[in-house]
């Protein structure tokens, strides 16, 4: 019966982990360029009115799953969701790397 048969053991052969111990995420980055000029390409998907936008102000707050920056144009601050974001332009010079985490 097949519940008798004995259990099946594997061997690890000591080998060194290519796995990467250090992570770096785009809140990191962003936390480090908080003050900058910035321009945020966004789509949203099955909107007629904002399929694409590009919004490009002061970066002032960055969380887990937002970005907010203040419109230069109108001086208000918007929130983005990260879903949303395609990618990040920093206008005002490069960006400051984040140090990876470990």
């Amino acid at each position: 019966m097949y519940w008798q048969q004995p259990p099946f053991y594997t061997s690890s052969t000591g080998g060194v982990s290519q796995r990467r111990t250090d992570r770096v995420y785009t809140e990191d980055v962003l936390n480090r360029n908080i003050g900058k000029e910035i321009t945020l390409y966004l789509t949203y998907e099955n909107n007629s009115q904002w399929n694409a936008m590009v919004v490009t102000g002061v970066l002032r707050e960055v969380g887990r799953d937002f970005v907010m920056i203040r419109d230069q144009k109108t001086g208000k601050d918007m929130i983005f969701m990260n879903i949303n974001i395609d990618y990040y332009i920093f206008e005002s010079g490069p960006a400051e790397l984040a140090r990876p985490r470990r």
